[in-house]
């Protein structure tokens, strides 16, 4: 796993159980949006981690967020 994509899930990890989307998880992280995404398709492959249709903790907005089993 590429550093990048270790760090994000690190970051979902650390959040839960609040969840991020990516525009939030990416600047929290001081990442570009795209890099988020890209780890994302890593992670969820991978990692075991999953995208679902929620709200994000921080901008309410409705959106596809990346979370572990536990926040799912």
């Amino acid at each position: 796993m590429s550093p990048m994509a270790q760090r994000v899930a690190n970051a979902v990890y650390q959040n839960s159980p609040h969840v991020l989307c990516f525009t939030c998880l990416a600047s929290q992280q001081g990442l570009n949006e795209h890099d988020v995404r890209a780890a994302a398709l890593v992670l969820v492959t991978r990692a075991g981690l999953r995208l679902v249709q929620r709200i994000c903790d921080a901008c309410q907005r409705t959106d596809e967020l990346l979370v572990s089993h536990q926040a799912a």
